[in-house]
Order: C-alpha cells, then sequence, then structure tokens
C-alpha cells in the first residue's frame, strides 16, 4: 500500500468520535499520537484480561518482567512510574498465581521478583499477541513507510526523554 492509499484510508476515516476532536490540539501530532496510544492501551487491556486474566497493573509488569534480569520492587516502581504499595499488593497476588518469583537478595533485606516458569509462559504468549498486533496495524503499509516511521518515532523517543529529564528537574527546584 502506497502513501496515497495511506491517505486515502486517513481521509476516509470517521471525523467524529471519541478518537477525533476539533480545536487547535487535534493536528498535533503529539495528541494524534496520545489517541493512537490510548487505542492500542484500552484494546490491549481488553485482550489481556481475556486472554491471560491479567489486570492493567499486572499486564504492565509482565511487560518490564520480561527480561533475564531480575527487579527490585524500587526499581519496577521506577520503571512503571507507579507507587510502591499497589506494585507490592500486585507482585503478591502474581506470585501466589505463579506468574512471579519473589527472592531475597543476597546480602540485603531486597527482594528480586523474576517470572516464574508459568510467567514465563504467559510472557511468551503475550510476544506473540504483541507481534500479530503489530502485524495488524503495520499491514498493507509500505514498508519504506514503516522504516521511516520508526525512525521518526525513535527521534522523537530521545526528544520526550529529554522533555522528561528537563520536567524532572524543574520539578525539583
Amino acid at each position: 500500500m502506497g502513501k496515497q492509499a495511506v491517505e486515502e484510508m486517513a481521509e476516509d476515516a470517521p471525523k467524529t468520535g471519541a478518537h477525533s476532536r476539533s480545536g487547535p490540539l487535534e493536528p498535533l501530532v503529539s495528541m494524534r499520537m496520545v489517541v493512537l496510544f490510548n487505542l492500542m492501551r484500552r484494546s490491549t487491556i481488553l485482550t489481556q484480561r481475556r486472554l491471560f486474566s491479567l489486570s492493567e497493573i499486572e499486564w504492565r509488569i509482565m511487560t518490564k518482567m520480561g527480561g533475564d534480569k531480575p527487579l527490585s520492587l524500587n526499581e519496577l516502581a521506577d520503571a512503571l512510574v507507579q507507587d510502591r504499595g499497589q506494585l507490592s499488593r500486585a507482585v503478591k497476588g502474581m506470585a501466589e498465581r505463579n506468574l512471579l518469583s519473589r527472592t531475597r537478595k543476597p546480602g540485603g533485606p531486597e527482594i528480586e521478583i523474576s517470572l516464574a516458569p508459568e510467567g514465563r509462559k504467559v510472557w511468551a504468549k503475550m510476544v506473540e499477541r504483541a507481534q500479530e498486533r503489530d502485524r495488524i496495524l503495520t499491514e498493507g503499509l509500505d514498508p519504506d513507510d514503516i522504516a521511516a516511521m520508526r525512525r521518526v518515532v525513535e527521534a522523537m523517543i530521545v526528544r520526550a526523554d529529554k522533555l522528561m529529564e528537563d520536567a524532572l528537574a524543574e520539578a525539583t527546584n
């Protein structure tokens, strides 16, 4: 699918509804990305509940635990920008369901959290589902457009990271 076909699809998309608003913010790229993120997030939450019996916070925990390196509760809270108490309760429940394991870190009181064998199985299925959703979203798009989008999004992530650093620095002043 070429650029013209994608533009025609965008022109044919409904201009009303929860994902479209008029006003000065609508044409901003960042606001359109927020709309896309929110649609993807909401559909993902529904899918994760149905397929894996995971709440939103549990799904977010699973996505961060997918690596081989165990995380402390503080590291997990920082990564998810989430309250430690809420995370602690979620981790405890997930450990009781054999999705996560908690072990005391050698030489200290800190607990290391990692995927339990059952959690690794669920995580692998989550990865398959994410790949399928990505395929559906990008199906029919020109490979050059996808490559350009990846470059643009990566550049925007770097800039957004700088905005976050600036916001944190201002918050501490």
